[in-house]
């Protein structure tokens, strides 16, 4: 028996297996016994007449936080990362999240991110490349904090030093080698410039209190936890979501992983959708969608909507609305929420369906999560109101949402009666985009960039939760990348 097998065979290393999860959420390797038992076995390998059930008391004895759990959890975790690993994501966040940041905190002038499961440190000084890049006259005089944290103290201890191999900085541009970089032989160390905001610490997700003022970890209006929930079993993974809500301050975002997003998600964030990827944005209080729902609900039957006369539904079909080119003209639509209570310019770019704390909360289907009943309610709303775009919007949106009907045919009939409805636009371009159909995708993102154009960037965009025209024009132009306007 070799001695993989023997440890395996130990009655002891049950009871190592449940301490190591429990105490890091690696819960990635409660199916993976020999592959844990592996890891186990390099750490005794200079320690031959250590048995198990020394061993677990020596973990026991020092907590995660000790050397030797340290060396075994440097032996569980993946250090693999690189410099703008999932480039898209750092897009969007140039494109979308970090200029709304810089309007919400214009009077306060602090920005505060964190990179959760940080690993060797790529992307916490990424994130400051970025900030110093794209945002550096915006940014003067302003206090930054970007803080890197993982559990590894090993890892820590190589991202504060901040020197890599070729590895971690393939593919970047040369020009960007030259300028963030310092040659050392066959390594690369982060120019000082680029690691002025950007601090490490070792930090627990599994155990840690959240949020941690002390340790930076509050009051945040961007959290990157990519590729980390992955490890976690369902309720590590729910009680950490939770916790990133509470860190993050209303309308923070949140960027997860390709492999991480879902309901747990949905159920607590906004999701903003772009090229590539998905974003998600912190709702204002009283406005977080509703965990029976995937994502939130559109308002199913606003008071000021008014009954139409019999004589205008007589007709089966309604009739176009006149095309308006001027600005003047499509100004209506990009300010028909000035009749509405007025909405801050931070509220967040719904890109999903419209927000439920918009949604009246006497409405059964609604508060009970009855989804076919919310369809319902809102089909037989556009069978009553067959003249108003927005309601064949709205019913678009929960369409979509929901995988059944025919979105598409909503989007066009909203924009059937108003022509510079953007959002319906974005979206119908969206839901093509989707469906594999490019050509007509392309088009109607065209159309809702044509729409906007004319518009001051702090303008609202009308159904969209406080959306901004220039929030709007960024999300619009990530799926022109490269390509001429």
């Amino acid at each position: 028996m070799n001695r993989i097998d023997a440890i395996l065979r130990d009655p002891v290393f049950p009871r190592i297996k449940a301490a190591v999860i429990g105490a890091t959420g690696l819960a990635y390797y409660a199916d993976k016994d020999a592959a844990l038992a592996e890891r186990i076995n390099r750490r005794l390998s200079d320690k031959p007449t250590l048995g198990l059930g020394a061993y677990l008391a020596q973990l026991a004895g020092e907590g995660p936080t000790g050397p030797e759990y340290q060396a075994l959890i440097n032996e569980l975790t993946v250090g693999e990362t690189f410099f703008f690993r999932y480039a898209e994501q750092f897009e969007a966040l140039c494109a979308v999240a970090i200029p709304e940041c810089l309007r919400r905190n214009r009077e306060s002038r602090l920005l505060r991110i964190w990179s959760a499961g940080c690993s060797i440190g790529p992307e916490a000084y990424t994130l400051e490349i970025l900030l110093k890049r794209h945002f550096a006259d915006q940014l003067r005089d302003w206090q930054v904090s970007i803080v890197g944290t993982d559990l590894n103290a090993s890892f820590i201890e190589t991202a504060r030093r901040g020197v890599y191999g070729n590895w971690a900085v393939r593919g970047l541009d040369p020009a960007v080698l030259a300028e963030c970089f310092d040659r050392q032989g066959d390594l690369w160390a982060v120019k000082p410039r680029f690691r002025e905001w950007t601090s490490f610490s070792v930090f627990n997700l599994v155990e840690g209190p959240l949020p941690n003022y002390p340790r930076g970890l509050g009051a945040l209006d961007v959290v990157l936890c990519r590729n980390v929930m992955i490890y976690f079993d369902e309720p590590t993974r729910t009680r950490l979501l939770e916790n990133l809500h509470e860190v993050l301050v209303p309308n923070g975002w949140l960027v997860v992983g390709h492999a991480e997003t879902g309901q747990q998600v949905n159920s607590l964030f906004t999701p903003v959708p772009v090229p590539g990827a998905t974003i998600y944005r912190k709702p204002r209080p009283g406005s977080v969608p509703p965990a029976a729902f995937p994502v939130t609900l559109p308002v199913l039957a606003p008071p000021t909507l008014a009954e139409p006369k019999p004589a205008e539904t007589k007709s089966a079909e309604p009739k176009p609305a006149k095309k308006r080119n001027t600005a003047t003209d499509s100004a209506a639509r990009l300010r028909a929420s000035a009749a509405k209570p007025p909405v801050p310019l931070t509220a967040p770019p719904t890109t999903a369906p419209l927000s439920a704390g918009n949604t009246p909360t006497g409405n059964p289907a609604v508060a009970d999560g009855d989804r076919a009943a919310a369809l319902d309610a809102c089909i037989a709303l556009a069978e009553r109101n067959r003249l108003d775009p927005v309601v064949h919007f709205r019913l678009g949106l929960l369409e979509e949402e929901l995988g059944v009907g025919d979105p598409i045919a909503a989007f066009k009939r909203a924009l059937y009666l108003d022509s510079d409805f953007a959002l319906a636009d974005y979206h119908l371009a969206l839901a093509y985009w989707r469906r594999g159909k490019l050509a007509p995708a392309q088009r109607h993102f065209r159309n809702a960039r044509a729409t906007v154009a004319a518009h001051d960037a702090t303008e609202l965009v009308a159904e969209g939760g406080g959306l901004t025209v220039a929030e709007l024009r960024s999300m619009i132009d990530l799926w022109f990348s490269g390509e001429e306007p």
